[in-house]
């Protein structure tokens, strides 16, 4: 039945060539609209795809506004079965944190997902050295974006402004044991 619902909503998400057969369009079109945009699921190998409207709006906004969708998002597209699964459940979480209505549960559901983050970013990191994409400084610097980014998201999800204790909570969840400059 899971693999039945998963099939479901594989129907519902395209692939750059198919959406390019359906809407008539150039795929290398197609290929520079979604660059910068997060795809809304990935197959099992991790093939990204997008959902029609996803792919219709980033064909509508205009170059400038396509690259700043994305914001700091994975430009080196490192891919891994571990990344992809950490990246579906963190967009479920923060889905379900938007859509939880009590801010008090809202802001729980945003530390349990802390830990999430920093695993994502020590994987990330860690795919990427790997694989060799890029120097360290480079590849750290581009991790700590990502992460940033996310915080970002999860900070508006839970309608927790970062000024409002939402780092310094966050972080403690994330990286528990780091030294805060207290002798022990």
């Amino acid at each position: 039945m899971a693999s039945e619902t998963a099939g479901e909503e594989m129907k519902n998400l395209f692939s750059v060539n198919r959406a390019a057969d359906l809407l008539e369009r150039d795929r290398a079109t197609l290929v520079r609209a979604l660059r910068h945009v997060q795809p809304d699921g990935y197959t099992e190998r991790g093939q990204p795809r997008w959902l029609m409207p996803t792919i219709v709006d980033a064909l509508a906004a205009p170059p400038r506004a396509r690259r700043d969708t994305g914001k700091f998002r994975d430009r080196f597209n490192l891919r891994s079965p571990a990344l992809d699964g950490m990246r579906r459940q963190y967009q479920e979480r923060v889905a379900q944190i938007a859509a939880e209505p009590s801010l008090d549960r809202r802001r729980e559901m945003a530390l349990a997902l802390a830990p999430l983050l920093a695993e994502f970013q020590q994987v990330y990191l860690s795919v990427g050295r790997q694989l060799r994409i890029a120097d360290d400084d480079v590849l750290t610097a581009r991790s700590d974006l990502i992460w940033s980014e996310m915080m970002s998201e999860v900070s508006a999800a839970a309608s927790w402004p970062r000024d409002d204790g939402f780092f310094v909570e966050m972080f403690a969840v994330q990286w528990p044991d780091a030294d805060d400059g207290e002798a022990a």
